[in-house]
C-alpha cells in the first residue's frame, strides 16, 4: 500500500493553502495541517505490526532506469520515532506562534509546511537516493525562513549555515554517485538491505564513510563542525529555531544509523577515533554552555553536548546504543523545544536574552515555573522523565565499548545539571526585577504548547518500553553485521 507517501503530500497540500489563504487564515491552516498528519501518523502505526513486517506503506519508483535509481519511501521500525517527533514538534511549532502580536505571513507557514514535507520524506527515505534529495530539500525552506524572518544579523548567520551544508551536501552527493554507480551492476538498488549486502573494497569504504560522517557532522552539528550553530540559533525565529534544534539537528544522528551499516569493517577500524571525538564535543559543549549568560547560546551549546553523547552512542554499532540513541532523538526534541518555547515566552514579555537581566518570574508567574522546571529537568536526564532513559542507554553502551569513554560520556549529566539550574535560578527566583514585575499570564495557546510537552515527558518517562522496543527493532533489522 502506497500510504507513507500521504504523509508527505498532506503538508505540500497544506503549503499550497497557507500560500494563497493570507496573513490570518495561515497560522490556523498550518495548525490543521499538523493536527491531520498527527492523527493520519497514528492511524498509521494503529495498522502496523512491526514484529510481522519491518517495512510497510511503501511507495517505489524506478526513477533513473539507466542507474537504476529509485525513489523508494516507507516507514520502518528506526522511523517511527524521528517521525513522531516531526509531526509534534511541527504542530506545537505552529501553534506557538498563534499569540497576540504575530507579525508573520503567510509564506511563514507556507515555508513551514515545505519544511514538514521534507523532513518526513527524509525521515521515510529507504535508499540512498531517496535519502540525499529530501536531505538538500529540507534545508531550501529553512534557508528562506530564516532569512526573512530572523534578526538583525541572520544574513551573516545563514550564510555561514549554508556553505556547511553546502559542503557536507556535496560530499554526500560524491558519496551517493559513487555507491550508486559501482554497486549497480551486482544490486537492485531499490531499498536498505541492497545497499547493505556490498561487498566494496575497504579502501572506498574509508573515502564513503569519511565522506557520509563529515556531511552528518555538519547537520547535527557535532563537534568540530560547529561553529555555524550559535550564530543560527541567535539569529533564527525561535518558531523556526525550534524546528531547527528538534528535528533537523536529528537529521545527522539518524544519516548515521542508517549509514553506519554500510561500511562496517571500515568503521571498526575507526570507531574508536570517531567515538573519542564526540565525547570530546560532549565535554566542549558542557563547558562553553556554563559560559554563556544569552538563553539561546546556553540552549545552543547544551544541544552541541547532547548530540554528540548521541552520536557517539551510535557508533559503538551496539542494540543499547541503536536504541538510546533513537530514544534520545525524541527525548531530546521535546526538551529543546520545550526551552526554546520558554525561552520565547521570556524574551518577548522582557524583551531581555540574558539570564542576569530577568529575575524572580516564579513569583509572578508559578505556573510557567512549574512548566519551564519539568521540561529543565528532563534535558539533564533526571529519572521518570523522558530524557533519563535515552542517556542512560547511551551512556550504558559507551561503558561497555570503553570504561574510561563512558565516564567521559557521564560528565554531560554533571555539568548539564550545573549549566541549566543556573539558567533555571537566574531567571525564576530572587527579587523580582523591574522588568518581570508585570510578566503577563500564558495565553491559552502558551499554555497549550508546555501542558503538551510536559504530559509527553512524563509519559515516555514513566512508560517507555514499548518505544525502546522500536529501537531492538531497528537493530535486529541489521542483524547480518560481521563481527569485527
Amino acid at each position: 500500500m502506497n500510504l507513507a507517501i500521504i504523509l508527505i503530500l498532506i503538508p505540500l497540500f497544506f503549503s499550497a493553502a497557507c500560500f494563497v489563504s493570507g496573513k490570518k487564515l495561515a497560522p490556523y491552516i498550518s495548525l490543521l495541517s499538523g493536527i491531520i498528519s498527527i492523527f493520519y501518523f497514528l492511524l498509521l502505526m494503529g495498522s502496523y505490526n512491526v514484529k510481522d513486517n519491518y517495512l510497510a506503506f511503501n511507495t517505489s519508483i524506478l526513477w533513473i532506469p539507466s542507474l537504476r535509481a529509485y525513489f523508494h519511501v516507507g516507514l520502518d521500525a528506526a522511523a517511527i520515532l524521528p517521525m513522531l517527533l516531526t509531526q509534534l514538534v511541527i504542530t506545537l511549532s505552529s501553534l506557538g506562534t498563534i499569540v497576540k502580536g504575530n507579525g508573520r505571513n503567510a509564506s511563514f507557514y507556507s515555508l513551514i509546511g515545505l519544511t514538514h514535507a521534507a523532513l518526513n520524506g527524509f525521515f521515510c527515505a529507504q535508499n540512498p537516493i531517496t535519502f540525499f534529495i529530501f536531505f538538500e530539500a529540507a534545508l531550501i525552506p529553512i534557508y528562506f525562513l530564516v532569512l526573512n524572518f530572523g534578526g538583525a544579523n541572520r544574513q551573516q548567520a545563514v550564510f555561514k549555515f549554508f556553505l556547511y551544508t553546502a559542503f557536507g551536501g556535496l560530499l554526500m552527493l560524491a558519496a551517493v554517485v559513487f555507491l550508486q554507480v559501482n554497486m549497480h551492476a551486482y544490486l537492485h538498488l531499490e531499498s536498505w538491505v541492497d545497499f547493505y549486502q556490498n561487498k566494496m573494497a575497504i579502501k572506498y569504504q574509508y573515502w564513503l564513510l569519511a565522506a557520509f560522517f563529515i556531511a552528518f557532522a555538519i547537520k547535527s552539528p557535532i563537534f568540530p563542525f560547529h561553529t555555524w550553530q550559535a550564530d543560527l540559533y541567535t539569529q533564527a525565529d525561535r518558531p523556526t529555531l525550534i524546528i531547527i534544534a528538534a528535528l533537523m539537528s536529528k537529521m545527522g544522528v539518524f544519516g548515521l544509523i542508517r549509514f553506519n551499516f554500510l561500511f562496517i569493517p571500515a568503521l571498526y577500524d575507526w570507531f574508536y577515533y570517531l567515538i573519542l571525538i564526540c565525547l570530546i564535543g560532549v565535554v566542549y559543549g558542557a563547558l562553553i554552555a556554563w559560559r554563556q549568560r544569552d538563553f539561546i547560546r546556553i540552549i545552543a551549546y547544551s544541544s552541541l553536548s547532547h548530540m554528540g553523547l548521541i552520536a557517539a552512542g551510535i557508533l559503538t554499532l551496539t542494540n543499547k546504543g541503536v536504541q538510546g540513541g533513537l530514544f534520545a532523538m525524541i527525548a531530546h526534541g521535546l526538551g529543546v523545544a520545550g526551552l526554546i518555547y520558554a525561552s520565547d515566552v521570556i524574551i518577548r514579555r522582557t524583551e531581555e536574552s540574558s539570564i542576569d537581566s530577568s529575575s524572580g518570574i516564579a513569583k509572578v508567574n508559578p505556573r510557567f515555573a512549574t512548566y519551564f522546571f519539568i521540561i529543565l529537568l528532563s534535558t539533564i536526564g533526571l529519572p521518570l522523565t523522558c530524557g533519563f532513559i535515552g542517556e542512560f542507554y547511551l551512556i550504558w553502551s559507551i561503558a561497555e565499548f570503553r570504561l574510561p569513554f563512558g565516564i567521559l560520556a557521564a560528565l554531560t549529566l554533571i555539568f548539564g545539571a550545573a549549566y541549566m539550574l543556573r539558567f533555571y535560578q537566574k531567571t525564576m527566583f530572587g527579587v523580582s526585577s523591574n522588568n518581570v514585575l508585570n510578566f503577563d499570564k500564558l495565553s491559552l495557546s502558551e499554555d497549550y504548547v508546555f501542558i503538551i510537552i510536559v504530559v509527553l515527558i512524563l509519559a515516555l518517562g514513566l512508560f517507555p518500553a514499548d518505544w525502546m522496543g522500536l529501537g531492538q527493532f531497528a537493530y535486529q533489522f541489521m542483524n547480518y553485521i560481521p563481527t569485527k
